[in-house]
């Protein structure tokens, strides 16, 4: 029975002993053991030569002073920094000690040789002499930091808790593996202890430049990151370039030009928005004199809105962009419309609307011309014929074959010409006879096809065409435009205006050429900043960015040694659409590649990869056309609707998401600036809801305040924070690529007119997913700004009523303020806290955003975010906690040592206003990050009597996404445990995740047996694997394809979707709702919540409560612990393991019925491997049987579970025991090994070593499961003395293997070892004997096990031999030998 045997690891079960107190104590008795470890080295020094045990005596004295220990070991915290303590104080002594030492003396010696130089300063030798003593003093550094790397490792020799810890010798059987055979004390037990020191030791002469390695990249990369893209360091460049600018926000950008980019990118949203603004006054006004009903009934109204539709975009375009519209023309065009009592208010937004839209046409021309003053010839030209084409260029593109492209719902969306509208352009394109009616259907069509294939296009297209006279019969090629200045009749241009489905909405002429405008008019002004920041730096003596020749460039860089290269900016800027036919400053100027490649991603210009994804590449084959579009639309584009349907489709997210933004709030400390001042933080989040539009009904802002809330939330797009919800970013950017265009759900809906309504849910419920986040951006702004005020305030010493004077804002006519420059300037300040602390998309790395064309992750920015911010919220809470001058020790607390003053001084960032601000910002930091999780779980333990043997138990009936969760237990009205797993709902899980997980590595390797090394590292590799997955993990989609076509019908948790045996209807309708249900938004929390309104069962009969599926909503619903249903699973993961166990001897790579010839090494080392993964299996299956019965499950219903699942009650017996059933080969095994000797004409091998077999079963069911499984593998190394032919000679070695396994218990390591039963290549050196016969050697008994530590007279006490045994015996009669 599970409940005879003690519990795994106890330690840690019922203990009142508090994480921080056991690491407190761990920290106290690691200080203790480094003086224990000095004194008990020299105590075995002293019992090696004296045969003493003063060592003991020594442990036995500090054991009785270290009254910390026993506290530091309750909990794995206080084991870990006990541990670490120990290595670090020491190892860190050692290495800087032997560092200066070396220092020293290469000083000395290189002094010594300058000196020397320098007493004949003339001789001709003088030069070649030093260049030669610098050469030397570089290449000092090598054995300077080998002798600190010494010293480490010599002070790593004074740890105490060696066999504890462990060695990365004892995880791979290496040489550093420790020896934990405990002597009969004495010389022999110092001996071993004393290598066991050396063996830790040494193992940080491999280590310790790894770690110097990482130490020094992260050196530079916080000291120097601004310079390593111009070192002259091999690798420093490779560190900046394949680690810090993949993940980097900036890129390949210096830090001015990426802080230009987001000003930049926020102006072109500020414009889109106004944009928006703008249209949905007008929609409002028109919605208002054709009701959408009446349209509907009505044909005639739909046509009278359409023509009124037309002509108000006529008035829109007419005349000087300059001035207002002509408001005559517009009264008269609606007093002709039949619709009466057009109210004055109607009238007059839209008038105003309409005015605004021509105002800002002429507000983006204005900033493109001032842009463009001075930028060379021709620029002034360009600007005037933008004036005369009115917009042309931008509006052009508004046709409805130029929507809706590169996606799989084409079929819903596609456009096609009316018969009339084909046959009117035919007629035009006969050109008065001179073709004939099929010719001209020929070129109609022609251009059709062009056209089709386009994906909205920037500026109006030319197409050509093949034509044939009637009078000549040639064919000849012919270009045709849309723009005014292209080449073709008015006739010609106005059928294919007609062909394409011209679009004449004033809404979409001021979108479109809004955007585009903005697109050209900012990016033409961002060049500019850029060229006054770069001659900036330049002034002050710095390298600047850009240069006016390329020799200039090249000497900036130091080319020679940097091996940067330099191109020219009139190529970089070629490639990007907006400002390719605009002069502008930096035209003839030289960058670095990695700056031009930088400033092309960062406006949008397509990579090779994303060029390919979309279908754009220039010079696609067919094969990779057809390759991208099956990628796109069977990969890509399912998997952005699937992410979709999963977050703005599903309203539980919803409400997860609002949630996790407000941690946002409470990680940078806002909450309790609540605390002090509670008005400030019910202000702040009023404005963040008002201003995001959280609780409006549509994106925008109408009624009273509108004009002001949108002129705030317009300041808001241009600081950079709002639209960059990063999921939301996510997710347009992959349905750009995709080809659903950047706004899925906008004007271009790839949904088509025939999901209308659909498009309206999606546009209401994407803007509300970005106000979730956008209120608590928001919020965190005011606040942060409120900080910068009464910071100012007190530096300047004012009151901050006095201050605010300064800051005040004049209200314009419109209602909307006047900006403050000096405010706008603090803001700016609050905003880039804001930025560097909240996630935001526009700071994710590029590789990282990349990542999002592969079929693998999901929302992988978000991740990436919470890991960029977090710590750069540590650093802007220390940033504001330092003191100005350089200190002794600390220099963020309340109290420093200034050292320039020489004593002890109030911190000055309190006078600066600053102190108390990091102050709450790192306490919220903690708080969120640690206290809030660990407080909760507690209280609830605490509350509902919940033990941390339950907790532990708990955890290996969780799905293994909430394995290494910060799980809350509660208890229902029946006592039933249940948990919620807090860690879905808290933003910050994937910064304490990691460490909790390797607190779960070391506590399960503890109950493993292994060491403390051994279970950190494996604890580490687990974590490492947690942070990567959100990268590396199958995407949505990707998941539900790969479980019908990779893993056929099963899901990655084992769950059979249908077998082979399925009719292949019910197969294809599974396969369809599986995948149907990768797109389907969530449903299942309603269905729950339904279920437990009318009192109607689930799927497993259970009555659910109402109370709880309404947490569900927040993701915090408590979920049952039902271990007999999740045991089902884990015995087919069992019954898996232990034939997978069996294939590592029969089969596999190293399996040894491939064929050929088989050595006795062979068979007895696949025999222990086999049964070591064995132990594994079936110690799992074990510690599965202890946790169920911990958590209330009785043995007759475990039993029961296993009988259902084909496990044989004996077997379930002794699982339940802890007894190890080892694996024996079976007969037809046997057989097959005679087969294979026999085809091969070899000797059976299997039969010597089937008796050694049988001992080591019998010894194996001795393990214990609470203990390692030890073994060693030769790797090639140790290679038997006798090779063996036949089966025969290696049965007696299995059967004893055998023999010994069979006692093995689970709660043991698995300590069997390949060298007691075959011995290695050693050279024995013996002195030279006379010729002696053979000794006849009787057939092998049975052996019993032996005392290897027993001293029998006139043998070794370690090998159990005499010395003629040792020179004459074989190997095989040597393990025979030894036994008897």
């Amino acid at each position: 029975m599970a409940e005879d045997n003690q519990p795994l690891n106890s330690a840690e079960d019922n203990n009142e002993t508090s994480w921080y107190k056991s690491f407190g104590a761990g920290l106290a008795s690691g200080i203790i053991k480094i003086p224990e470890g000095i004194v008990s080295l020299g105590a075995e020094l002293i019992d090696l030569g004296a045969d003493s045990d003063t060592a003991a005596d020594v442990e036995e004295f500090f054991d009785k002073i270290n009254i910390f220990e026993e506290t530091a070991e309750e909990r794995t915290i206080g084991k870990l920094t006990q541990a670490i303590t120990q290595i670090a104080v020491p190892g860190g002594i050692g290495f800087k000690v032997a560092n200066k030492a070396a220092r020293k003396l290469t000083t000395k010696a290189l002094k010594a040789k300058r000196a020397k130089l320098y007493k004949n300063p003339k001789d001709p030798n003088f030069r070649e002499g030093l260049k030669k003593v610098n050469e030397l003093n570089k290449r000092a550094k090598y054995p300077r930091f080998a002798a600190a790397v010494t010293g480490g490792a010599a002070g790593e020799t004074l740890v105490v808790d060696t066999d504890e810890i462990g060695t990365f010798g004892d995880m791979f059987d290496g040489p550093t593996s420790l020896d934990r055979d405990e002597g009969a004390g004495g010389s022999e037990d110092a001996s071993r202890k004393l290598m066991n020191r050396f063996k830790f030791g040494s193992e940080s002469l491999l280590i310790t430049p790894f770690a110097f390695g990482v130490g020094a990249s992260a050196k530079a990369l916080a000291k120097r990151g601004k310079d390593l893209a111009y070192s002259s360091s091999k690798f420093e460049r490779f560190i900046d370039k394949y680690i810090r600018a993949p993940f980097s926000p900036r890129g390949d950008l210096p830090e001015e030009v990426f802080r230009s980019e987001v000003i930049k990118q926020g102006l072109k949203n500020k414009d889109a928005h106004r944009a928006k603004e703008i249209i949905g006054n007008i929609t409002r006004v028109v919605d208002r004199i054709f009701p959408v009903a009446q349209e509907a009934a009505d044909k005639t109204i739909k046509g009278s809105k359409s023509k009124f539709m037309k002509d108000v975009n006529e008035i829109l375009l007419e005349g000087d962009i300059g001035t207002g519209i002509d408001q005559k023309k517009l009264k008269k065009l609606i007093d002709t419309l039949e619709v009466k009592d057009i109210s004055k208010d109607s009238q007059d937004l839209l008038v105003d609307a309409l005015d605004a839209g021509r105002k800002e046409f002429n507000n983006l021309l204005e900033i493109l011309q001032q842009t463009s003053k001075g930028a060379g010839k021709g620029a002034q030209t360009e600007l005037k014929d933008l004036f005369k084409k009115r917009l042309e260029g931008f509006v052009g593109n508004t046709f409805k074959i130029f929507q809706h492209k590169s996606n799989i719902f084409n079929f819903f969306s596609k456009y096609k010409p009316t018969d009339e509208v084909k046959k009117s352009a035919i007629n035009v394109f006969r050109a008065g006879g001179r073709r004939t009616e099929q010719e001209s259907r020929d070129i109609v069509d022609q251009i059709l096809k062009q056209a089709e294939g386009m994906n909205k296009p920037k500026q109006l297209p030319d197409f050509k065409y093949t034509s044939k006279s009637m009078e000549g019969g040639k064919l000849k090629t012919e270009v045709i435009g849309l723009s005014e200045n292209a080449a073709g009749t008015r006739a010609e241009k106005k059928a294919l205006r007609e062909l394409f489905g011209e679009i004449k909405d004033p809404r979409f002429t001021l979108f479109n050429g809004m955007t585009n405008l903005s697109s050209l008019a900012r990016t033409s002004a961002y060049l500019g900043e850029l060229q006054a920041k770069n001659l900036a730096v330049q002034a002050k003596g710095g390298r600047g960015f850009f240069w006016d020749s390329k020799a200039i460039g090249e000497l900036a860089v130091d080319a020679k040694n940097s091996g940067v290269e330099l191109v020219p900016m009139r190529e970089v800027l070629g490639e990007i659409d907006s400002i390719k036919n605009i002069v502008n400053p930096l035209t003839d100027t030289y960058t670095t590649r990695e700056i031009g490649e930088g400033i092309k991603a960062a406006n949008d210009v397509m990579s090779a990869l994303q060029g390919f994804v979309r279908g754009q590449k220039k010079n696609m084959s067919s094969a990779e056309k057809t390759v991208s579009w099956f990628y796109r639309n069977l990969l890509l584009f399912p998997k952005g609707v699937s992410q979709m349907a999963k977050t703005i489709f599903s309203i539980p997210t919803h409400l997860r998401n609002f949630f996790s933004a407000g941690a946002f709030t409470a990680a940078n400390g806002i909450l309790f600036e609540g605390l002090s001042n509670p008005k400030l933080l019910k202000e702040a989040f009023q404005q963040g809801l008002d201003v995001s539009g959280l609780l409006s009904k549509g994106s925008l802002k109408i009624g009273k305040n509108s004009a002001r809330a949108n002129a705030a939330y317009n300041d808001m797009l241009e600081l950079g924070l709002a639209q960059s919800q990063v999921q939301m970013g996510d997710m347009i950017a992959l349905l750009k690529d995709a080809g659903g265009g950047e706004r899925m759900l906008n004007l271009d809906t790839i949904l088509g007119r025939f999901f209308n309504k659909f498009k309206k849910v999606g546009e209401f419920l994407q803007g509300k997913y970005m106000a979730e986040d956008e209120t608590f951006k928001i919020t965190n702004f005011v606040v942060e700004l409120n900080r910068i005020v009464k910071a100012n305030a007190k530096r300047a010493g004012m009151s901050v009523d006095d201050f605010k004077k300064g800051l005040k804002q004049e209200i314009g006519k419109d209602g909307v303020p006047i900006r403050n420059n000096n405010l706008w300037k603090l803001k700016k300040e609050a905003a880039e806290i804001v930025q560097n602390t909240v996630p935001n998309y526009a700071f994710v790395g590029q590789a990282v955003k990349t990542a999002r064309l592969l079929p693998i992750g999901n929302f992988m920015s978000f991740p990436s975010e919470i890991i960029r911010t977090s710590t750069n919220i540590a650093r802007q809470g220390i940033k504001e906690m330092t003191h100005s001058r350089p200190t002794v020790g600390t220099n963020i607390g309340y109290l420093v040592f200034d050292k320039q003053l020489g004593r002890l001084v109030k911190n000055d960032a309190l006078a600066n206003g600053t102190w108390g601000t990091g102050f709450k910002r790192m306490t919220g930091m903690a708080a969120t990050l640690t206290g809030i999780p660990i407080a909760v779980t507690e209280g609830a333990k605490a509350l509902y009597d919940v033990t941390e043997e339950e907790i532990d138990a708990m955890r290996r009936f969780v799905p293994e996404w909430s394995k290494n969760s910060t799980l809350v237990p509660i208890k229902d009205d029946d006592g039933e445990l249940r948990y919620i797993d807090f860690s879905h709902s808290n933003a910050y899980d994937l910064m304490a995740r990691p460490f909790r997980t390797i607190m779960n590595g070391i506590q399960e390797g503890e109950q493993d047996g292994d060491t403390l090394l051994e279970g950190f590292v494996n604890g580490t590799m687990e974590a490492s694997g947690e942070i990567m997955n959100p990268f590396i993990s199958e995407s949505i989609w990707t998941e539900a394809m790969a479980d019908l076509y990779v893993r056929g019908g099963r899901t990655e948790e084992g769950r059979e979707l249908y077998t082979d045996q399925t009719p292949i209807g019910d197969k294809m309708s599974i396969q369809f709702m599986h995948l149907g249900k990768a797109l389907a938004p969530s449903y299942k929390q309603f269905q729950r919540l339904g279920q437990a309104s009318f009192g109607t069962p689930d799927k497993t009969g259970e009555i659910l409560d109402i109370g709880p599926e309404l947490a569900g909503f927040m993701g915090l619903r408590p979920i049952k612990i039902d271990p007999l249903r999740t045991m089902t699973f884990k015995i087919a993961g069992y019954q898996r393991g232990i034939r997978n166990a069996r294939r590592e001897f029969t089969g596999g790579f190293f399996g040894l019925l491939k064929g050929g010839p088989v050595s006795e090494e062979d068979i007895i080392e696949r025999y222990i491997t086999s049964n070591k993964a064995r132990f594994k299996v079936q110690q799992e299956m074990f510690k599965n049987i202890n946790a169920a019965e911990t958590l209330g499950e009785s043995e007759i219903d475990l039993r029961k579970v296993f009988t259902e699942r084909q496990v044989s009650p004996k077997n379930f017996n002794k699982l339940s025991r802890g007894e190890f059933e080892p694996y024996y080969p079976s007969v037809d095994i046997r057989r097959k090994f005679r087969e294979i000797a026999n085809n091969i004409d070899r000797d059976d091998p299997f039969a010597s070593a089937s008796e050694d077999l049988r001992e080591l079963k019998e010894g194996f069911k001795d393990l214990n499961f609470g203990e390692r499984f030890q073994t060693f593998s030769t790797g090639g190394s140790a290679k038997s003395q006798l090779a063996f032919n036949g089966l025969e000679s290696v049965m007696p070695i299995l059967t004893e293997i055998r023999n010994e396994m069979n006692g093995l218990s689970l709660e043991d390591e698995f300590d069997i070892k390949l060298t007691d039963y075959v011995a290695v290549d050693e050279e024995i050196i013996t002195p030279p004997l006379p010729t002696t016969p053979m000794p006849i050697i009787n057939q092998p008994q049975p052996a019993m096990p032996t005392n290897r530590s027993q001293n029998i007279q006139g043998k070794d006490p370690i090998t159990n031999l005499t010395r003629t045994e040792e020179a004459l015996l074989s190997p095989m009669e040597k393990v025979i030998a030894s036994r008897t």
